[in-house]
């Protein structure tokens, strides 16, 4: 049932967009298949639904500390954000939604985690536009999430 999930959070956050192009890259246990950083080439887009019937996360029952690990070690030509990451918990398969999750503090330094619930369409504009500050003003307006794992 869970692919059925993913692939819809995947349209939505596709059909958010507003510049064509939308930011989520759904993770696998190693980086060969993660876009890379090639500047002959415009940079990939997210991935899109469907998904083969046949994936697995490497992610299922561990937390965004344990993501936010395996996004920290990425390989330095990978073209993956370095700070900022999406999950589905036990609230996607409810609501449809999903959790935006940033590592480090206002700078983006440190290794903290602090985590939001949105909406697919909205989670990609705001990976796609958010200013510096806007994080920690919608962290103080809605309050940290976590995620239920």
């Amino acid at each position: 049932m869970y692919l059925a999930t993913i692939n819809t959070i995947l349209q939505k956050a596709h059909d958010g967009s507003t510049v064509d192009n939308w930011w989520f890259y759904l993770a696998v246990s190693d980086y060969a298949r993660a876009p890379h950083r090639n500047p002959d080439v415009t940079p990939e887009q997210g991935t899109e639904a469907p998904i083969d019937a046949s994936f697995t996360s490497p992610f299922i029952g561990q937390n965004e500390f344990a993501v936010a690990q395996w996004l920290e070690g990425k390989p330095k030509g990978v073209n993956l954000d370095s700070h900022f990451f999406g999950l589905l918990d036990k609230q996607a398969e409810k609501s449809g939604k999903v959790v935006l999750c940033r590592i480090g503090d206002a700078h983006l330094k440190g290794h903290d985690v602090t985590c939001l619930l949105w909406d697919a369409e909205t989670a990609t504009l705001t990976l796609g536009g958010a200013e510096y500050g806007d994080w920690d003003d919608i962290l103080d307006a809605k309050g940290k999430y976590t995620p239920e794992l």
